[in-house]
């Protein structure tokens, strides 16, 4: 019997010869990767969370609030502290022209801030056995608080002004 002969030869050449010009890039400086800004101190967490908190809370309340409007359950002046005089006149005129067949309600909110004072609000509600999404803009806004009368003869204090979450923008998708 006669046992079978392997003949091994050298692997192909597969790589092009370098060039000047590759010998040029070799030698350039790599970049640099790109490093995660720090992480903020823990008292900016925590006012961040809180901020976040107080929003989520106003944005639940005051698009549940929107659509009860617009489902004609609710007054559209009940929207007045929460809404800016823009929209307020859009969902105004909005509530007027459309009698849903059902009401809505509200499935999900999420919230994405940014940052201290703005947030962005999305999410869903069930109209009819139909699932419709929202975008909503909110900001903490300066409004002007009422001084009670009898401090008022008293002294002569400026207007206070302190800043609350104000729905700015509002969509349906």
């Amino acid at each position: 019997m006669e046992t079978p002969r392997v003949l091994i030869r050298p692997a192909p050449q597969y790589e092009p010869p370098l060039r000047v010009d590759d010998v040029a890039l070799a030698t350039l400086p790599r970049p640099v990767p790109r490093q995660r800004p720090p992480a903020p101190p823990p008292a900016t967490r925590q006012a961040l969370s809180t901020a976040t908190t107080e929003a989520r809370r106003f944005a639940i309340a005051t698009v549940t609030l929107v659509l009860e409007v617009l489902d004609r359950r609710r007054t559209v002046a009940q929207l007045e502290p929460h809404v800016t005089r823009g929209l307020l006149d859009q969902l105004t005129i909005l509530s007027r022209s459309t009698a849903p067949a059902s009401s809505a309600s509200l499935r999900r909110v999420h919230i994405q801030m940014g940052g201290p004072g703005a947030a962005e609000v999305f999410g869903s509600f069930e109209r009819g056995g139909r699932v419709l999404a929202f975008a909503a803009r909110i900001e903490q806004l300066p409004c002007r608080v009422r001084t009670p009368p009898e401090k008022r003869k008293r002294t002569l204090l400026p207007r206070l002004v302190e800043y609350r979450w104000q729905l700015v923008d509002f969509t349906i998708a």
